[in-house]
């Protein structure tokens, strides 16, 4: 086996690397909403919340148990 975390959270490779790509891509759109949000404070202005939430339910049911 190439790679000891995957197996270590209880995935597969491809799994794991779907998983991690969906969390870059939220991150990505996140920092862009963070950064509009910063300047015009009156648009996204739960998005920051709502990903740290979307993402903390996203791990908890990835992986081990």
């Amino acid at each position: 086996y190439m790679f000891k975390h995957p197996k270590e959270v209880c995935m597969s490779y491809l799994e794991h690397c779907m998983l991690s790509l969906k969390f870059s891509s939220l991150l990505f759109i996140g920092s862009i909403k963070a950064f509009a949000h910063a300047l015009y404070p009156d648009i996204f202005v739960t998005s920051t919340s709502d990903l740290i939430v979307d993402i903390k339910k996203s791990m908890e049911v990835a992986g081990c148990h």
